[in-house]
């Protein structure tokens, strides 16, 4: 960080240099310059140039962070969970709602006969579901998909500009058909 500060500080010194002797050199008459104007006159342009220089800093730090977020998470501010990065990718791997709750399931831990059981349909549906998901992820098994999800959501946590995570309640992120569980 202090090589950023020391490299913008030369950078505006540098630039206030050059404004004061295109104004010295061009735009006054030789005998008006004076070691007091030329001061003034750089030390003004260094407090303008930095100050533009500060604005221009904090304006595009501010819009990289909102990008960077938007492409994370859907929705942009949503919470850093499993949920998040399965929702994310699960336009872009083309996945269907139904191939997107049993994604969650299993990153969450779930066996395929728990998936079948909290969804209300049968294990050789959650296991064909599976196949399809690892097919339009480039992913080869669940333990791949459990990692994937999982260095995302490292990677979206241990940003340190943004907020502490929050947990997403899964009944948000999909609704549960069948017998379900009591999570209290």
């Amino acid at each position: 960080m202090l090589r950023v500060w020391i490299w913008g500080f030369c950078v505006v010194t540098g630039i206030a240099i050059l404004k004061t002797y295109i104004v010295v050199g061009f735009a006054l008459p030789q005998d008006a310059v004076s070691l007091t104007l030329v001061s003034g006159l750089f030390a003004l342009f260094f407090a303008l140039t930095a100050g533009v220089a500060y604005l221009s800093f904090t304006q595009l730090r501010g819009f990289l962070d909102r990008q960077r977020k938007e492409k994370l998470s859907p929705g942009g501010g949503d919470p850093v969970a499993k949920e998040t990065v399965i929702l994310r990718y699960a336009p872009e791997w083309k996945l269907s709602q139904a191939e997107a709750d049993v994604a969650i399931f299993v990153v969450k831990g779930f066996s395929n006969s728990e998936i079948a059981e909290m969804r209300g349909s049968a294990i050789a549906t959650v296991k064909s579901q599976l196949g399809r998901i690892y097919h339009k992820s480039g992913l080869e098994s669940r333990y791949q998909l459990i990692a994937f999800v999982t260095d995302e959501v490292v990677g979206m946590a241990s940003d340190p500009d943004e907020e502490k995570p929050q947990r997403v309640a899964t009944r948000n992120a999909l609704p549960l058909s069948g017998s379900t569980r009591s999570t209290a």
